[in-house]
């Protein structure tokens, strides 16, 4: 966990780590002192041979020569006060903590003290004051070595599980990830479960006659836990697989409810596993099954209570004949009422799992996005600070507030700030006050939008954040002009009949908008025209059409979005800084 940020992961490929002490040097470097004092460029440079070390006495090579002439460490400092200045280890911590916190009087004491003891040891009083300006200037910085090892021993074991166990080891992180779950946003569980997808690992929906009350493996996939869906928890998930366990799979919904203790298993648990798809294939579809459940429950409580008094009935007997054959799912029982609609799925599977299973919602508007978004979320740690990008997402976890005094000669105060979702995942998003005014009423939660924005990031940060330019809903997107069209034609796909095809479909769709191909060559070459003849109107039909001609990912339209600001702003730090 402490190198899975990008930042880090960066500095481990720019390091290209080749033994465990680079691994314990990492987890000390990357930090704001280092970053930004240059001791992370030193080591790389160092390391990989693009420049010498340099030791003003071999006490300082015998200490730092594992960090490549760096002082990485506390322990590198207080060695080398102590075998080069003749300051005794304990008084060696004190000096660095008076560094750390600029106690001048302290430090000039332990100057004067370190110049005498490596004169001492054959250095000149000025190459012995060059040594003390470098320890105060990395002794601040300095972590202890003992605490990194410890991260980096952990890093190491847990990246050998995961590269020779990866099921079992990301099972084991979901399972991590349970409790304190934030449905709110996209918590860590519902990054893993994506890191999963980047892994090619499938994570099977959640499901009572499978799932366990923590994540498991089966068949070399992964078997979402049941203690994961929110109004589910622990016990109930333990007492629905200890009961499958016992008595066999669930037959239905009545049959679910009649095996298990409504106190432990109350109206909201079964809900949730409705949302969450979990009672699936229990006959029913998913409207009927939440429809019935309060019958189901009622039914069930008094079984359950036939039970403890010693009685039996009917249905009990039913159930043990039933028992020796294989159950066969039905619906008998459940209300005759109308299905959900995707969006109803999709809702309730965001609401109890916090993320979507049945379908994303931007799974229908993949192909306009595609032709028209510069970026996903997931490329936009590559873009510069103020670099703009087009982008296409949901709106989730908004937020509005008030800057507390509005920018001079405006009175709007009102901005709104969310996260723009896409299927990569999401980034952080800041809509302004004078933005707001204008753009507003389209920031609503669940909304699927288009966004112009430019990159906003803290120095020495890696976190991205995008404000927005302009913004509008994705319906309106076809009412924005744009200036031009590009196709892309491969050789090693699209044969003459495609071409013929592709004229004839641009022909069907006159306008004012220029075309251009993009010729990718078997060789590798690509060759960039204009297609000065042919003009199109953009459209959902145009887009069909090439689609249909070309294949998904070969049509790019520079759709018009609002630009840039040309007044400065200012640095965009939260709402105070705004001010």
């Amino acid at each position: 966990f402490q190198l899975e940020s990008g930042g880090i992961r960066d500095l481990l490929q720019r390091m290209k780590p080749d033994q465990f002490l680079d691994i314990v040097a990492v987890n000390a470097l990357y930090r704001p002192g280092p970053l930004e004092g240059g001791m992370v460029d030193e080591y790389v440079n160092v390391k990989h041979g693009r420049k010498r070390a340099e030791f003003l006495h071999p006490v300082m090579k015998d200490v730092l020569a594992e960090t490549h002439g760096v002082m990485v460490y506390q322990e590198q400092v207080m060695r080398i006060l102590e075998r080069l200045g003749g300051i005794e280890l304990s008084s060696a911590y004190t000096c660095i903590k008076a560094i750390s916190k600029k106690k001048l009087e302290i430090i000039a004491a332990f100057r004067e003290q370190f110049v005498r003891g490596a004169q001492a040891q054959g250095l000149s009083k000025q190459q012995a004051e060059e040594v003390f300006a470098l320890i105060e200037k990395f002794a601040g910085y300095g972590f202890n070595k003992s605490h990194s090892t410890a991260y980096a021993l952990l890093a190491w074991q847990t990246a050998y599980l995961k590269t020779h166990w990866p099921v079992e080891f990301m099972a084991a992180l979901l399972s991590g990830d349970i409790t304190g779950r934030n449905f709110k946003k996209k918590d860590a569980l519902v990054e893993h479960i994506e890191d999963c997808r980047r892994m090619g690992i499938d994570v099977a929906p959640p499901h009572v006659n499978a799932s366990a009350s923590d994540f498991t493996v089966a068949a070399g996939r992964i078997l979402f836990g049941l203690s994961a869906i929110k109004g589910c928890g622990g016990q109930a998930a333990e007492a629905i697989a200890a009961e499958r366990a016992r008595g066999g799979p669930y037959r239905d919904l009545h049959d679910f409810c009649g095996r298990l203790d409504p106190s432990v298993v109350n109206r909201t648990a079964v809900e949730s596993l409705a949302k969450a798809g979990a009672l699936d294939g229990l006959g029913g579809h998913r409207g009927a099954i939440l429809a019935g459940v309060e019958k189901a429950l009622a039914a069930g409580a008094a079984r359950v209570a036939d039970r403890k008094s010693g009685q039996k009935n009917l249905f009990d007997a039913l159930d043990e004949d039933a028992g020796a054959a294989t159950p066969t799912p039905v619906a008998a029982g459940l209300p005759d009422v109308p299905p959900l609609s995707d969006l109803e799925m999709r809702s309730g599977e965001k609401e109890v799992l916090g993320y979507y299973v049945h379908s994303h919602p931007l799974a229908e508007h993949a192909a306009l996005l595609e032709s028209i978004c510069t970026h996903g979320t997931g490329g936009l740690g590559a873009v510069k600070a103020k670099g703009e990008v087009v982008i296409g997402g949901l709106v989730a976890a908004l937020k509005l507030s008030n800057v507390k005094q509005p920018r001079p000669g405006s009175t709007h105060t009102r901005y709104g700030m969310f996260d723009l979702e896409d299927m990569e995942g999401l980034v952080r998003t800041i809509c302004w006050p004078e933005d707001f005014a204008r753009l507003g009423e389209a920031i609503v939660a669940d909304a699927v939008v288009v966004v112009s924005g430019s990159i906003d990031r803290r120095a020495g940060s890696d976190e991205t954040n995008l404000i927005v330019n302009d913004l509008v809903p994705i319906a309106d997107v076809w009412s924005k002009p744009a200036r031009s069209v590009t196709v892309k034609v491969m050789e090693a796909l699209h044969d003459a009949a495609a071409l013929d095809r592709l004229a004839a479909a641009l022909r069907r769709h006159p306008g004012p908008t220029p075309v251009r191909l993009v010729i990718e060559l078997a060789d590798g070459r690509r060759v960039l025209m204009e297609a000065d003849r042919e003009k199109v109107a953009w459209s959902p039909g145009l887009l069909a059409d090439l689609t249909d001609v070309l294949g998904a990912g070969c049509v790019r339209a520079a759709v018009t979005m609002g630009q840039k600001r040309r007044d400065p702003e200012p640095a965009r730090r939260g709402p105070k800084a705004y001010a």
